[in-house]
Parts: structure tokens; sequence; C-alpha cells
């Protein structure tokens, strides 16, 4: 050992450290890596990708084990602190190595507990054979259980350094103090740069430390317990900014990914799975027959928050070209949020993992506290995936943790809702009731269903063990359909889904009562879709077809200030049975702030329907299928389509757009849109146009009597000539559209004029 070597943090502990990092690094990396994503063979599309931008590759590699690196030394030196205080000086490598694998498979054991679904493809895709490790945690063992034994771990650290301070009162047991509050706050913030640049520091000043006076270790403490507190201090530093004004109420739109209407309210064994949501109805105006105007995430929102179609702005899948995005919030088509901060108002988005759209596009949000998605951000997450040693650290089962790497937010299998729930309650705790939007999107219900501890075994069955016990991985080339059990056991994951998102909807709205802020605010709940769950032939998923009511029927309420007029009419006046549709939101809110319309919207105000039951007319709403993903498959929809090729062919990844994922080809985007299914529909019949190579096909259906849209009445029904008259009426005067036949001819990007 070296004259300056501090004898706390010898450098064997920094080696074997490096050791372990690298070891386990390069095993899982060799062992755990899989070119499937849920199933789906994404190998070509990787090998393109790596092949392309191989050093984003190498620089993801190098930030994931930089993390782990960090992790591991973090560890590494708290076990020796502790060997330390018991005057152990001379503890053999393997019992190192032994105690900080006893504390990750600790952490492991709380985090598949928690969050199986995370663990899904390890245990049944990869490893199959493991899986009945993981039944016995989550069948047996609560998740409070190996955290209560990492607590006493700590406790036991804790304890020790203190005592020793205590007796001692020597500048080395102030320094361990100091470095267990530096690693702490590291920790929480998910500081790893920090963190190493600190280990780096560790190793240079040897015994220097015990030149520090030992007040300067005081002032050091001081701040260091500043430091923690800082976010709290800040928080209600920042509200002091903020103050009510009249007639300019906060704006809460809070939704779902995947919600579909009919389970508000639905009854398991006699209890209501959304129970939070159903006492929010007795408060609000409830729409009972609203629905989506295309059942794919990025496009839905943007119609709804635009308040055009997605075949009037261009935004149509899930992947815009660059041309298409920056049509969002331009003078042709902004944003309610646009219009909102005109007179006021600051707008704030939350979400997890399908709320990645709103970074990509200028929705008018001042701040956006969600994902992103692109090539890079798949990568860091694929390759954090495999060191399954140190995801229990990424995803917060290690005492606050989860901030690393936030590119890991965008995991579908991470459906905690706490991580979302602390944001709103520390937006709103800061704004309090000025004049601000917060659109709170969770992904909970989305496939693959990934509701967290406890709430995965809400409605599941317990005896079931199967590759869809905590999860329903999604593979869109498969037509199989599942055997009864299993699908059972979907519909259950998804229904304790939507229970785990009635358990945020009620905290948010019990917090905003909590802070006297429920009864002046504008709250809103809807969806941005639905889900079919194997109904008939209609499969699993969304956005591939418009039949049945499950994909486009959403919920839609809204609770206005008790201070206004709205709010007078009694709770038997709240409920209106008429036909609606995701674009009416924009004409309400220019309605309600009295805003003039910037141009003509398709949608409609709903304040003049307020105490009403239905329109005084006959109402049309139109809607239009997403892209479809897979070229192949036995589903019905893929046999009436025009077909082109699966996603993974279309797609491009664009280093200049931040490496997202993006169709730029304008033949594929015209072949896309050219081959939508679309809809229009009433309060009774639906018709759906499906262009196929063979002619158009259309497909009318009597909502009421047959909600599975099972037999055709088209073309004979009364209805059917009126409702495609509609249909094309509104198809070529929202997209500019030719009539070709029958078929509709989209009008090209290209050849629209307009100044942005």
């Amino acid at each position: 050992m070296g004259p300056n070597q501090a004898p706390l943090f010898p450098i064997r502990i920094f080696k074997i450290s490096f050791y372990h990092s690298v070891f386990f690094y390069l095993f899982f990396l060799l062992f755990n890596t899989s070119f499937t994503i849920m199933g789906v063979d994404v190998g070509d599309f990787l090998k393109q990708y790596l092949g392309a931008f191989f050093g984003v590759y190498l620089s993801t590699t190098v930030k994931v084990f930089s993390v782990s690196l960090f992790l591991h030394t973090t560890l590494f030196t708290l076990v020796h602190l502790i060997f330390s205080f018991l005057n152990k000086q001379k503890i053999s490598w393997y019992v190192l190595v032994g105690s900080v694998l006893g504390i990750e498979f600790l952490a492991l054991s709380e985090s598949m507990i928690r969050f199986p679904q995370i663990y899904g493809e390890f245990f049944f895709f990869r490893y199959p054979s493991f899986a009945p490790l993981l039944y016995f945690l989550t069948d047996h063992i609560p998740p409070i259980l190996p955290s209560m034994v990492l607590i006493l771990a700590l406790g036991i650290l804790f304890g020790l350094l203190f005592r020793q301070t205590y007796l001692y009162k020597t500048k080395e047991s102030f320094f361990a103090i100091l470095h267990v509050l530096v690693l702490g706050f590291l920790h929480i913030h998910g500081l790893y740069f920090f963190g190493l640049v600190y280990f780096a520091f560790i190793l240079w000043q040897g015994k220097r430390y015990q030149n520090v006076h030992i007040k300067t270790y005081g002032l050091g403490f001081v701040f260091l317990l500043f430091l923690y507190l800082i976010p709290s201090i800040w928080t209600s530093i920042s509200s002091f900014r903020y103050s009510k004004q009249l007639g300019k109420p906060p704006i809460y739109i809070l939704s779902a990914d995947s919600l579909r209407y009919d389970k508000i309210g639905y009854q398991i064994n006699g209890s209501s799975i959304t129970p939070n949501i159903d006492l929010f109805k007795r408060d609000a105006f409830q729409f009972h027959d609203h629905h989506t105007t295309i059942p794919r995430t990025f496009p839905s929102w943007t119609d709804t928050l635009t308040g055009k179609y997605a075949m009037d702005h261009k935004v149509r899948d899930m992947f815009p070209s660059p041309e298409e995005k920056q049509r969002i919030g331009s003078s042709s088509f902004p944003t309610i949020q646009q219009f909102l901060n005109k007179i006021g108002y600051e707008n704030y988005a939350i979400g997890s993992f399908a709320a990645d759209i709103f970074p990509r596009a200028n929705f008018g949000f001042d701040s956006v506290f969600a994902p992103n998605f692109n090539a890079r951000i798949m990568t860091v997450q694929r390759t954090a995936e495999t060191q399954i040693m140190v995801l229990p650290f990424l995803v917060g089962s290690w005492f606050s943790g989860g901030m690393y790497l936030e590119e890991l937010d965008g995991l579908s299998t991470w459906g905690d809702g706490k991580r979302l729930i602390n944001r709103f309650r520390s937006l709103v705790k800061e704004k309090k009731d000025s004049p601000y939007t917060i659109t709170y999107f969770s992904s909970v219900i989305h496939f693959p269903y990934t509701p967290s501890y406890p709430y995965y075994k809400r409605y599941t069955n317990s005896d079931y063990y199967g590759k869809y016990k905590y999860l329903k991985f999604v593979d869109p080339t498969d037509a199989n359909l599942p055997n009864q059990e299993e699908i059972s056991q979907i519909r259950s994951l998804f229904d304790s889904a939507v229970y785990a998102f009635d358990q945020e909807f009620g905290e948010m709205i019990g917090y905003l009562k909590d802070q006297g802020i429920y009864e002046d605010a504008i709250i809103i709940l809807t969806a941005d879709h639905g889900e079919a769950l194997y109904e008939d032939i209609h499969g699993q998923g969304h956005g591939e077809h418009l039949r049945g009511e499950s994909v486009t029927h959403v919920p839609f309420m809204i609770k206005f200030p008790n201070s206004s007029k709205f709010q007078e009419a009694r709770e038997s006046e709240r409920e209106f049975f008429g036909i609606t549709s995701s674009v009416d939101l924009v004409p309400t809110f220019l309605d309600y702030f009295k805003i003039p319309y910037p141009s003509e919207y398709p949608g409609k105000s709903l304040l003049g329907v307020l105490k009403e039951k239905d329109w005084k007319e006959d109402r049309f709403v139109y809607a239009e299928t997403g892209i479809w993903f897979s070229d192949v498959g036995n589903h019905f929809f893929q046999k009436q389509r025009i077909p082109y090729p699966n996603i993974l062919s279309l797609h491009q990844v664009v280093p200049e757009e931040d490496y997202q994922i993006m169709i730029t080809d304008p033949i594929y985007r015209e072949t896309i849109a050219f081959s939508k299914h679309r809809s229009i529909q009433n309060s009774n019949y639906k018709l759906i146009y499906i262009p196929t190579r063979e002619g158009v096909k259309f497909e009318l259906y009597d909502r009421k009597k047959d909600p599975l849209n099972q037999t055709n009445l088209y073309p004979n029904h009364p209805m059917a000539a009126k409702m495609k008259d509609v249909l094309y009426k509104t198809v070529v005067k929202w997209e500019s559209a030719s009539v070709a036949g029958e078929y509709l001819i989209p009008s090209s990007l290209s050849d629209i004029n307009e100044n942005l």
C-alpha cells in the first residue's frame, strides 16, 4: 500500500470493482443479447443500423458500462466500509464479490417481483427454463421482504458509521460520512459521470483527507444536506411566482393509452375496475359515444390537439417524415397549447413510453416530461436490458434510483405509474392554481399491458403459468389465435392495467383536492384510442381495422370549474349520448375561452350541447386506420388491403433528425395513405371503405344491433348510399382528395402549397 493510499478505500477495491464490472458486462452482453423485440426479429434492422451508426452504438456501450461501473464501485466501497468498521481490513476478494452479488440478487429479486414484465423476454424467450424462479418469487415473496433486507444492510452501515464517529470522532469517520452522503446524492439523481470523477478523486487524494479540518467536514455535511433539499426548496420558492387568474383555471387532460369506453364501470366479481373514475363521473359531463379519429397514438394526439384530421395535417402514422412533422404547430395547424399560451397559459406534458410522441414534434408544450424515441435510444434500451444484474438499479429498485438512463423511461415493459405521479405532484405543487395545463398520458394499458406490483395480480389467474402470465407479447406477424385460457389471461391483464390507471387517476384527483385546486379546475378524462381483445375475429391491438366498437370508442368526460355556469347542471343533465369526435376538443376550448377560430374545423364545440342528450341533427364522424406494421399474416384485414412492405423495410433512421425513425420515401407515404381503411359513422350505423387490388369494398353495420360488426348490410340498406356520399364528401373536402372510380386518391404532400 502506497504512503498516500487511503486505508478505507484501497486501490484493490477499485480494481476488484473494475474487473467485476467488465466480466459481468461482457458476460451478459454475450449471453443475454437478443435480436428480437417481444418476439419480433429485428436482426436485419440491427445489422444495418450498427453498420451505418457504429459510433452511436459504441458511445451507447460506453454509457451503459459507465453506469454499471459506478454502481458496482459504489457497492464495493460500501461493503468494504462495513468490513472496515468491523475491524476486518484484509477481506478476500471472493468475500467482497459474494457480498456485492448478494446485494444485487436481493435488488434483482425485489425488481422482478415488482416489475416482472421488464424481465419477460429473459424468462420467456431467451431462458425459459429459468421461468419457475420468476413464478416462485412473484407467487410467494412480497417485494417488501428483499427491500427490508436491503434496508437492514444500509441500517447496519449507517449504524456502524455513526457509532464510529460518535466513539472516535476521527477525520476518517467524518470522511466516511461524507462519502456515503455523496454516493447517495449521486445515486438519487443518476449522476454516474460525476460519480466516476468522484471515485477518481478518491484514488488521487489518498490519505490527504487527514489534512482537512473537522470543521470543514462539518461545512461539507451541511452543504450536502442542502443539496438533498434543493429540489423541494426550489419548488417552494418557485411557487411564489405563480398566482390564480380570474377566468383562467388550471387545465388537466388526464388520459391513458388504449383505454376503452366499455371498461369504465366494468364489473368483475361485483366491483367496478374503475372506482375512482366512477366517482369523478358524478362531477363531470360524460359523452357516451365518443370516438377517436385514428387508432394510433401519434396521429390521434395530433388530431386531438390540432382539431384537424390526419388526412389534412398529414401526420398519419407513428413515423412521420420531417416535412409532415413540421406542419404540427404551424400557422395552419396550431395546437390547443399554442392557443392557450397566447392568453397566458404554460403547458406541460407528462407521460411514459407511448408519450414519446410529444418531444418529437412542436405541440406547443413549454416542458415535456416524457421519453423520446429514436434509434439511439432504442440502442441504449436494448444494451441496458442485457445487464440483468444492473437493471434493478436503473428502474428504481435500489432506494430512489431510476434516473441513470433517461432512455429507460421509454421501456414499454416498465408500467410503473409512481414516477409519473411524482412528476405530476411536483408540477401542481409549484404551479398551484395559476394558468397552466398538464397533459398526462399513462401507457400502462397499452400493450404489452404492464401494471406493476400488486396490480398485475388484481384480476389475473394465479394458477396460470404461461407466457402471458405478466404481459402480452406482441407479434404483428402472428395470426394464430390464443386458446381460451390465454385469451382470458390477456383480458385479465388488460383489466388489471385499467385498474392500475384508475389508481393513478385517483391519486391525481385526490392530490388536486388536497391542494384546494380541484373545485376550480378544468379536468378532462379521455384516451387516444381503444383496444381489440379477441372479440369475434378482431384480433388484439389497435389501428389495424375499424370493425367493432373497441378500437375507436373511448371515454370522454369534462369537469368545469364550480364557478362556471356549466357546472351548475344537475348530475342527471350531464350525460350526452350523441356521437362525438376527438377533433371536438379544440373547438370546445376555443369556444370556452372565446378565442376566434383561425380557420374552419371539422369538429364541433360541445358547449352548445351541455345539458342536452343528443344532437338536433344527424351527425357523422370520421375515422381511418393506422399503418400496418407487418405485410404477412392471416388476419382478415391483411386479406382486405393494398399491400406494401413491412415497417422494417419502410422506415429509415435519419441522423439529421436525432436518429429518429421515419418513413421518408414519398411513394411509400402516398401508398400508405391510399391503402387506409376509412369509416364514417353516426349514432346508429357505420360505413367502412376498404380499398383492395380487386376494387373498393364497403361494409355497413348497425352499431346498436350488431356492435361486433358481423352482418354487412351494404349495399341494400337505405343508409348505404347516404353514408357513402358523406364519407366521400368528407375526404374530398379535408384531404383535397380526388375520386377515380370508387377509389379515393389522396393529395400528395408535395402538391400542397401553403405558408407554414
